[in-house]
């Protein structure tokens, strides 16, 4: 194992639950904040490739709500709050148990999700933020994809393609050659 790979997650333990029932959404608490993979994956310059989105783009679960879930590690979900919504992968959180909350390290998909307002301090409301969380069959983008994507919803020209980074104006006066 390198210094940037994650230990394994373990399984998902399901417990007996009588009074509980599947759900197809839950109301969660959603906390972000730094992870030493996360970090190792920026420091390595690897923001751009697949590792970085599954350090920074996963949803940290209490095993008792993947149950309730129907969600298993490394499945995708759909977290919604008041400011966006973001597909994420799901993992059983090694710091549980913390039942209806759930941990989205600090970056692009988190900060897709959280309050532009700082109240002052310069810094969103990364803690306490209300959401749900349900599971999807979309997959989480990658970091360069999503950026795009959050990014042109604010051009009013952007045409819509499955294939962003090549297909659309990145920058202000930058065009496709014309063919």
């Amino acid at each position: 194992m390198t210094y940037i790979e994650k230990p394994p997650v373990p399984n998902v333990v399901k417990y007996d639950e009588p009074m509980a029932t599947k759900r197809n959404k839950l109301e969660v608490m959603l906390n972000t904040g730094s992870d030493i993979y996360q970090g190792a994956c920026k420091k390595r310059g690897s923001t751009l490739k697949d590792e970085y989105r599954h350090a920074s783009g996963t949803a940290y679960m209490d095993p008792r709500d993947m149950a309730r879930l129907g969600v298993k590690n490394w499945d995708t979900a759909l977290v919604k709050t008041d400011w966006g919504e973001v597909v994420v992968f799901t993992a059983h959180s090694r710091d549980a148990p913390h039942e209806g909350q759930i941990f989205i390290c600090k970056g692009p998909w988190a900060n897709v999700i959280v309050s532009p307002e700082t109240y002052c301090c310069c810094d969103p409301t990364y803690k306490g933020v209300e959401a749900t969380i349900e599971k999807t069959d979309k997959e989480p983008l990658l970091m360069a994809d999503l950026m795009a994507e959050v990014y042109m919803k604010y051009d009013k020209d952007a045409e819509k393609s499955t294939n962003r980074l090549t297909e659309k104006k990145i920058n202000v006066g930058i065009t496709k050659p014309e063919e």
